[in-house]
């Protein structure tokens, strides 16, 4: 197969060599060639007037073919043709040429074709098929005495079966070429034909010369019935998905027959037009409307039946008939299955919040099947030739294309061939077929085949507008619309059963995207009151924009201190929620939400305890989703965080609890043991290197992938990983869902996160240091808080000596005043900074149950006096 940079160059070398015959053949003169005084001059010079000698002698007006055929092959080149079978195209246009020059020689001698002998020096012959042509079918003459034989065919067949014979070798010659012409010839009939019969299913009752009835009132016009032309049927065709091998002529017919037996003909209906007249006009185009419907059913289904014995592969299926691919699907046949239908998705109204409407979204772009199925049969060439190289037999069984990758199935010939010898032909295929990212799968689960997952040549965007409208959103509590998967089939998943999420990637190969499609697809199907988010962004602008939706506990955090707060907070708000499952007596938060608030007071009754008895619940328990944006960036600021996300992971999930970590450097040191222990469910874009694949998906082949959205996702409770496109969400897009969450109402900060959290932090809520207390006890302690206040100095140094207190200690008091988010990060040379008020001081002892002792705590007088 021929790579693009070749078909290019043999793409422009043919034109030229095209232009260039036919210049040559244009401007010949005999007088160009030989000793003619004076000498012509051929506007291709001497190499060009030998040329147009040579094949106008031989052939005489057939030479013009050959501009005509190389023209022919430079265009195919162009449109992607990479040389397969040139050996018989080429045969076919030999042939063609010297039968065209005999079925041209039969031509009979009229006076332009005396006048063009007489040009080019052959008045000698009878024809203008040249030597070639007189030998097939001209009459022999004598020339200066002498006899120049002929019409070999002729004098055989006569000049009827001379040129029945010579039609049939063009025709097998046009064959063997096969660069569409059939199809260009029988789609122009077609469209002849439809054309000179469309006026006949327009014409009026004054067109037919009837005169108009003025008492009768006239109804509204009819909508002409559409035209079952060749590029409609192609239309619909390319709108179901169907195969491109299925013929739309043939179709045609099929429909037609088909209407003429249904006794449906084109005459019938414009009888009923012209019978419908005294009827009312909406009757009509009601029962025009359903027959339309019924028509259009018809042919998608005739599309269907017939697209399966025709193609030699199996294509990818419609993705209106691909049911969507749930974490709690078996590991088994991924193939197409038969069509469900799926629920119209409706804005609906549920505590005045309406859903965002799908017209938000932008609709997708027109496949185009006919230019990426025509690849097929040339890569299967491709990947069973490469195998035999290496003495290893399979045949190409199927081929299912999805938006940006194709599977092929793979049959082992051999069944003594061991499966394990066709793994690591990846760089081998990828030099052969000159793509990357290719996967061998061996075998597929559940089956028995072996898969190779190819790039396409032309890569369709997966748009969530599409996703949306497959999607039930009755099937899953917290749907996460991700993409598409290799089989075109949409990839959906439940973060209500992942519990937690892992998305790692190195930077721009599409976790921002993937983080943003997540975020929209909860705000597309879940009201406020059931979903509420905690957003973490060191990046300071990647989630900047969702600020004030009605779905958040608090703004985006940008500052890590504070988001340390909020995951101890978590931590704390899951204590509290499993007491109450527990008091309650159910297991989830699920079955907590259906009790109903006399239920619950009831069981808590029972117990001798009520709603006032558990702070911060309440009869119906939001699902709580914890984003963070660079999970490494966290963990260099504090790698306390990694205690109460190991916590949350662990046991949050009963509780409605969830958490979605996305991380660019996904090493070791990032993405520990005891998080990946507590993160079932993984996606991995690109990465650097397998090591860096092995510590997310714990396999290889994140490293091969394309990236812009090519991804691994490992669902739960599984060891398959799947490959597939992620879903791609445009700025618009996102603006318009956030703009419509922002006008159904304002969001209700929870403000006490902060400071709760940071409670928690010092009394050891989140990491479980029961030594972490102590400082409340310590008059030291206090006293160098209220120093630091008192002369903005923050300093270990600066402690030592206005306290009196050794360095150590000093120093120990500088890091816990930094974990209970009092004072920043040390920056070098310079002085940590100050971050919270005094006030806030004074509320987080009230927290901790501090009562200010004057005596005791006599330092606690204000500091800025």
């Amino acid at each position: 197969m021929l790579a693009k940079r070749t078909r290019i160059f043999w793409a422009i070398a043919l034109t030229v060599l095209a232009l260039f015959t036919l210049v040559s053949l244009i401007s010949f003169h005999p007088d160009q060639v030989g000793n003619a005084s004076p000498p012509g001059r051929n506007l291709c010079g001497i190499v060009g007037a030998t040329f147009a000698h040579i094949a106008l002698g031989a052939w005489g007006l057939a030479a013009f073919l050959v501009p005509l055929i190389a023209a022919g092959f430079s265009w195919a080149f162009f449109r992607g043709y990479r040389g397969r079978n040139a050996a018989l195209k080429l045969t076919g246009a030999i042939l063609i040429v010297p039968a065209m020059a005999g079925i041209i020689h039969l031509i009979p001698e009229y006076r332009l074709v005396a006048a063009l002998l007489r040009h080019w020096d052959q008045s000698h012959l009878t024809g203008l098929g040249g030597t070639l042509g007189h030998l097939l079918s001209g009459n022999p003459v004598h020339i200066e005495g002498r006899s120049l034989g002929g019409g070999i065919l002729v004098s055989h067949l006569h000049r009827t079966g001379a040129f029945m014979l010579l039609a049939t070798v063009v025709v097998a010659g046009l064959v063997l070429i096969n660069m569409g012409l059939r199809e260009l010839l029988r789609n122009i009939y077609y469209a002849v034909h439809d054309r000179m019969r469309k006026p006949m299913r327009t014409t009026t009752h004054l067109d037919q010369g009837l005169p108009p009835r003025p008492s009768t009132p006239q109804p509204m016009p009819v909508p002409e019935r559409p035209t079952t032309s060749v590029d409609e049927v192609t239309k619909r065709i390319a709108a179901v998905g169907a195969s491109s091998s299925l013929d739309a002529n043939d179709l045609v017919e099929r429909i037609r027959r088909r209407r003429r037996e249904l006794g449906d003909s084109d005459e019938d209906m414009e009888a009923t037009a012209h019978s419908s007249r005294g009827t009312s006009s909406d009757a009509y185009s009601e029962r025009h409307a359903t027959e339309m419907e019924s028509l259009g059913s018809l042919e998608a289904q005739e599309a269907a039946l017939a697209a399966e014995p025709l193609s030699p592969l199996r294509g990818a299926m419609p993705r209106s008939q691909l049911p969507p691919i749930s974490d709690d699907e078996e590991d088994g046949d991924h193939r197409p299955k038969p069509a469900s239908k799926s629920k119209a998705r409706k804005p609906a109204r549920k505590g005045g919040y309406a859903l965002p409407d799908i017209n938000l979204l932008q609709d997708a772009p027109l496949r185009r099947d006919s230019e990426h199925d025509k690849d097929i049969q040339e890569t299967s060439a491709v990947i069973e030739n490469t195998f035999l190289e290496f003495n290893i037999k399979l045949k190409v069984v199927a081929a299912t294309r999805g938006p940006v990758i194709t599977q092929y199935e793979l049959e082992l010939i051999d069944p003594g061939m061991r499966v394990s010898k066709v793994e690591g032909f990846e760089k081998d295929l990828s030099l052969k077929l000159g793509t990357e990212g290719i996967r061998i799968v061996a075998p597929l689960p559940n089956r028995k085949t072996i898969g190779i997952e190819v790039p396409n040549n032309l890569k369709e965007p997966v748009v969530m507008k599409d996703l949306v409208e497959e999607l039930d959103p009755d099937e899953h509590v917290l749907p996460l619309i991700l993409g598409r998967d290799v089989l075109g089939r949409p990839l959906v998943g439940d973060l209500a059963k992942m519990p937690h999420l892992l998305v790692a990637g190195a930077t721009g190969m599409g976790k921002s995207v993937c983080m943003n499609a997540m975020i929209c697809s909860i705000l597309l199907f879940r009201e406020p009151d059931l979903v509420k988010f905690i957003m973490v962004d060191p990046k300071m602008v990647e989630l900047a924009g969702y600020e004030d939706i009605p779905h958040l506990l608090t703004p985006p955090i940008t500052d890590m201190t504070k988001a340390h707060a909020a995951l101890e907070w978590a931590c704390k708000t899951m204590d509290e929620r499993y007491f109450a499952l527990r008091l309650a007596g159910v297991r989830n938060i699920a079955d907590y939400n259906q009790l109903g608030d006399e239920e619950i007071n009831r069981r808590l009754a029972a117990k001798g305890k009520d709603l006032a008895d558990l702070p911060g619940i309440e009869t119906r328990m939001p699902y709580i989703i914890i984003l963070v944006d660079e999970y490494a960036d966290l963990m260099m600021v504090n790698k306390e965080v990694e205690k109460s996300i190991v916590r949350l992971t662990a046991k949050s999930r009963a509780c409605g609890i969830h958490i979605i970590l996305t991380t660019q450097r996904p090493s070791a040191d990032v993405v520990t043991g005891l998080i990946k222990s507590n993160l079932p469910a993984r996606i991995s874009f690109r990465v650097a290197d397998k090591s860096n694949s092995r510590v997310v998906l714990d396999a290889g082949g994140a490293e091969n992938l394309l990236g812009k959205g090519d991804m691994l996702y490992l669902p739960p409770g599984s060891s398959t990983l799947r490959r597939g496109q992620g879903v791609w969400v445009k700025d618009e897009e996102i603006e318009a869902v956030i703009n419509h969450a922002k006008s159904q109402g304002t969001p209700e900060y929870d403000e006490s996160i902060f400071r709760i959290g940071a409670a928690a932090m010092a009394g050891g809520g989140g990491s479980g240091d029961e030594n972490t207390s102590d400082w409340i006890q310590d008059r030291e302690f206090h006293d160098a808080v209220w120093s630091i206040y008192k002369y903005n100095k923050t300093g270990a140094d600066f402690l030592r000596r206005k306290c009196q207190i050794g360095y150590n200690k000093a120093t120990s008091y500088v890091e816990k005043l930094e974990d209970l988010g009092f004072l920043g990060p040390q920056k070098g040379s310079k002085g940590r900074e100050l971050l919270r008020p005094w006030d806030d001081w004074l509320d987080l002892l009230k927290d901790n149950g501090v009562e200010i002792d004057p005596e005791m705590f006599d330092c606690y007088t204000d500091p800025y006096r």
